[in-house]
């Protein structure tokens, strides 16, 4: 029988095979109105909480009918039968109630629940459900309890599975203590920028005296907007030219997050007068002006010449306007609110220009800047570190099971 590529070294007892039905029995019990509702997640397995929109049971639930409510017991596997082969399975860590929709099943003592919790949400077994699942179209398919019993499992013995799922359980609390410290920094960024954009707190020059006192005035009066061109399929594909061409996707990809450095397109400027057009040198703010994407809120900075399709703006900002300032103001409302509404919303150059901003001196817009930057590279920290746990975990899951 296979091993695993990475196995603690006092375990060296073979893996024994099991049906999932040698492990785990059916369990019927009514709910109770007293006990917390459950639910399963494809993204993070079973947890306390509301039931999706779409799941079955809720209009029962409405109804404050419980009697069709399945009882869960602490460390059973729950899994949705309309969504285990995306992952909809999990182990429940305290008692609970579910929806008729999901299948709730016992554990054997041969097995540790906890380390059945992450076996049952690797790759290969979410694999072997999706075969065993029968439906013609994806949003019909089922994994009955008939099929799911006949899964085989390679399972170590009982002293190694606890230890396993010791060490990914522990790895899971590093990762939920990082996801909470980016919450609370990305809180303590909004309510620092607050204070900053309404003058409640305030820098001072560098000699110690107060900055003069901030202006308002309309986007229009500090900038100039360009709007974006047709790009046609035959000047799409190329890599590595002098000028990218940024699309809404592009604000997606990683290494963009605040700073356009990376494009799927670049054009060169034999392409740009074949699109009868002018490449933007200028530092600008990019964001998108139509369709749903712009509910999303995202806005860059550009670093280089550049040109935007259709469905996106550019704004450049004149010199009383320092474009850090810019794109921290940028991030702290929202363009969507100025919106056309209709069957596509967009907006144009005229309806974000009549936005009004607050304008300190150049020096203090800086200050605030980089007050900002610095709070964004603590967060980053946390971010970047938080993926590194992630694809520890990752890597052992697809390592320490077969």
């Amino acid at each position: 029988m296979k091993v695993p590529k990475i196995r603690f070294p006092e375990f060296i007892e073979s893996y024994t095979q099991y049906r999932l039905g040698d492990i785990y029995q059916a369990r019927k019990e009514e709910g109770n109105a007293d006990l917390p509702m459950l639910s399963v997640s494809i993204h993070t397995g079973i947890s306390d909480g509301e039931l999706d929109e779409n799941e079955l049971g809720k209009r029962i639930k409405r109804s404050e009918d419980k009697s069709l409510y399945k009882r869960v017991h602490q460390g059973d596997l729950v899994f949705n039968m309309m969504r285990a082969w995306q992952g909809a399975i999990g182990t429940a860590k305290i008692d609970g109630m579910v929806s008729p929709a999901y299948i709730v099943a016992k554990p054997d003592n041969k097995i540790d629940p906890l380390y059945m919790n992450y076996y049952m949400r690797t790759n290969h077994m979410i694999r072997k459900m999706n075969n065993q699942s029968y439906g013609i179209m994806e949003f019909r398919k089922r994994l009955y309890w008939n099929s799911f019993v006949n899964i085989r499992c390679n399972i170590p013995a009982l002293s190694e599975q606890n230890k396993i799922a010791e060490l990914l359980s522990a790895i899971d609390t590093v990762i939920e203590k990082q996801k909470e410290m980016v919450v609370v920094w990305e809180n303590r960024k909004k309510s620092i920028m607050q204070k900053l954009f309404s003058q409640e707190v305030r820098f001072k020059a560098d000699d110690g005296n107060n900055f003069p006192e901030w202006k308002e005035k309309k986007l229009d009066d500090c900038g100039r907007f360009y709007t974006g061109v047709g790009f046609g399929e035959k000047y799409q594909g190329h890599k590595d030219l002098d000028i990218d061409v940024y699309k809404v996707s592009d604000m997606n990809i990683i290494g963009n997050e605040k700073y356009m450095t990376l494009a799927n397109n670049t054009i060169d400027e034999s392409i740009v007068e074949q699109m009868k057009t002018k490449a933007i040198t200028s530092r600008c703010l990019i964001f998108a002006k139509v369709g749903a994407a712009i509910y999303g809120e995202r806005k860059r900075i550009t670093t280089k010449t550049f040109l935007i399709d259709n469905n996106m703006m550019a704004f450049e900002p004149y010199s009383c306007l320092n474009i850090e300032y810019l794109h921290s103001w940028a991030c702290s409302i929202k363009f969507s609110r100025y919106a056309q509404v209709g069957a596509l919303p967009s907006y144009n150059s005229s309806d974000i220009g009549i936005i009004k901003i607050q304008l300190p001196c150049l020096d203090e817009q800086k200050k605030i800047a980089s007050c900002i930057a610095a709070l964004d590279d603590v967060i980053n920290s946390y971010k970047t570190t938080l993926v590194v746990w992630k694809e520890l975990k990752k890597g052992l899951m697809q390592q320490m099971f077969i």
